[in-house]
């Protein structure tokens, strides 16, 4: 799985700026922005969980390799836009293609095995389209998506989905959506990741 951040330097320190006169509008104090960094002043939002300034940033991540059974895991957050690759478009495509065997199986042979009978179903159906067939795709099928989401609804996924008890492959993508942003601003997340 690769996750890379599509928001700018440029577009995190304007949204950063928004965000902090948000919280110094909440308290009539915009003129202390002049004196102070606006990270002062949204790390201290943060130790006071005044979370609602948060969103005031969005981040917008091109994760690729994604199996389906995170999707649907990820699919479960509220707060966040998806636009998902369409099996409807690329499902024959990528079985032609071999992307599968490239990006995601690995040597697990039960994988193998059943990506042999999808691809031997498949050429037995020529007429079959691709809606039909994707109700037998298997849950390790790779998808490519863009994700956008405040900071606020990311750090309640990162909190909830570094955890140890959650999917591994969903805690590796909650710490490369970390791991993606400039250091400089991870101040916004890192508190969120469960050791």
């Amino acid at each position: 799985m690769e996750v890379k951040l599509l928001t700018t330097p440029e577009q995190f320190s304007a949204m950063e700026y928004n965000a902090a006169y948000a919280m110094l509008i909440c308290h009539a104090n915009t003129d202390k922005l002049q004196s102070e960094k606006p990270a002062e002043f949204l790390k201290r939002a943060i130790k006071a969980e005044h979370f609602s300034v948060l969103e005031h940033i969005t981040l917008t991540y091109e994760v690729n390799n994604l199996s389906r059974a995170c999707l649907q895991e990820l699919a479960r957050h509220r707060h966040i836009s998806l636009s998902v690759e369409s099996t409807r478009h690329t499902l024959k495509k990528k079985l032609v293609d071999d992307f599968i065997e490239n990006e995601v199986i690995g040597n697990d042979m039960d994988k193998w095995e059943y990506l042999g009978w999808f691809r031997n179903f498949a050429s037995k159906r020529p007429d079959i389209t691709n809606d039909e067939l994707k109700y037998y795709l298997p849950e390790f099928w790779p998808t490519n998506l863009i994700l956008t989401a405040n900071i606020r609804a990311l750090r309640e996924l990162i909190t909830k989905r570094t955890n140890p008890a959650a999917l591994e492959e969903f805690q590796d993508l909650a710490r490369k959506f970390v791991e993606a942003v400039p250091d400089e601003f991870k101040y916004l997340l890192e508190d969120c990741v469960h050791e």
